[in-house]
């Protein structure tokens, strides 16, 4: 088991969350908390034995906004997550930080447009195993559990031409770099290190209440120390691994009135590897958000989407010891609602409820189907 939990990440962040925020004349506060029921927190087949159990969720973000020189937006957020098994499933447990830079040039339809956002982020979450429901291990049997903590950078520019009646284009370019804190090379296992990089073209014409988005993406992932395979499976000396995405997302979204709106997307990704083809795959999705405002200001949404993520050959080796489980095909429901907290008078202050329902039962391989209902209640407040 890791020494290392998600407890020390969240509260050592929020205390470095809370004095950034007093350095700030302008900014807002958003705090969210509250606890929830999890029936299969590690996504596990029945056959492999589902654990249920309670958790405390606990979510802190600053934003502060300033404005430049020439109508230029400055934005600065920081934020923190962590959500908190009880102790028998503290397997379960995990934790986000970010900090993050962000500049909008705020320019007009028809005139050139630039944004940049710098972000920094870190991550903590115990690796379990598919297979067996237990901390995930080598074929040793020595546990790698903390195999996907990891820590990430990127950078992200995106220049609009000027809007026409036909609609607006956009060019977007972004580099990333992850790195993960436990390589496991001890054990004879790659590294999961790698640098990325994308860039493709959006179009979007519409307004605020019917607007419809097309985003093209090609990108590059090159891991350090990790090898292609050749056709016997086997991983070639001396070639690192590397991945070329080709993508195409689709968004359009109509506002009936000025509290009812809904929003259907999808997208479609092949992804080829440098080798033979094991990585290759094909993944797409199509979704579906209806949002709806009360005349009491209360907000409920409903969120679904099915997704599917197959790879084009069968998986070589053991996938516990891979980034990703071979095969994944299923739906997942969201229902939130949030309304101010009765009987107080709070400005900001909101009652928070969700139930997520995920049923990943179409995969062809039956190792990797799995059912998970998750239910929450919290509150939030807005500075």
């Amino acid at each position: 088991m890791k020494t290392r939990t998600p407890k020390a990440l969240a509260v050592a962040a929020t205390l470095g969350l809370f004095a950034g925020a007093s350095a700030y004349a302008e900014s807002d506060i958003d705090l969210r908390g509250g606890f929830g029921y999890d029936s299969n927190p590690f996504e596990v087949n029945p056959v492999v034995g589902e654990r249920s159990g309670y958790f405390t969720e606990l979510e802190a973000t600053v934003e502060a906004i300033g404005v430049a020189e020439k109508g230029w937006v400055k934005l600065a957020d920081i934020g923190v997550s962590a959500q908190l098994f009880e102790s028998g499933l503290s397997d379960a447990d995990q934790g986000r930080f970010y900090v993050r830079a962000r500049a909008d040039s705020a320019e007009k339809y028809d005139e050139h447009g630039w944004e940049w956002s710098l972000r920094y982020q870190a991550r903590e979450k115990t690796y379990v195993s598919q297979l067996t429901g237990l901390v995930a291990t080598d074929d040793a049997g020595n546990e790698i559990g903390n195999r996907y903590d990891s820590s990430a950078g990127d950078f992200q520019a995106q220049w609009r031409l000027p809007g026409t009646v036909f609609g607006r284009l956009s060019l977007e370019a972004t580099v990333a770099e992850r790195n993960y804190l436990e390589d496991y090379e001890q054990f004879g296992l790659d590294r999961l290190d790698y640098t990325e990089y994308s860039i493709g073209p959006g179009y979007e014409i519409g307004g605020r209440d019917n607007r419809l988005r097309i985003d093209l993406k090609l990108e590059e992932r090159a891991y350090r120390d990790r090898r292609a395979s050749d056709a016997a499976g086997a991983p070639i000396a001396g070639t690192d691994l590397e991945y070329r995405y080709y993508a195409v997302d689709v968004s359009s979204r109509h506002r009936f009135s000025r509290r009812n709106a809904i929003e259907l997307s999808g997208g479609y990704e092949i992804r080829e590897d440098n080798g033979v083809g094991y990585a290759d795959r094909t993944e797409w999705y199509a979704g579906l958000e209806w949002s709806l405002r009360f005349a009491d200001d209360s907000r409920l949404s409903l969120e679904g989407e099915y997704s599917s993520r197959i790879f084009d050959q069968q998986v070589v080796g053991d996938p516990t010891i891979n980034d990703e489980i071979p095969e994944k095909a299923g739906f997942d429901v969201r229902i939130h609602y949030a309304r101010a907290f009765p009987f107080l008078d709070i400005r900001g202050f909101s009652l928070v409820a969700e139930v997520t329902w995920e049923s990943f039962d179409n995969s062809r391989d039956v190792r990797y189907v799995y059912d998970r209902t998750m239910g929450y209640i919290g509150v939030r407040k807005e500075f």
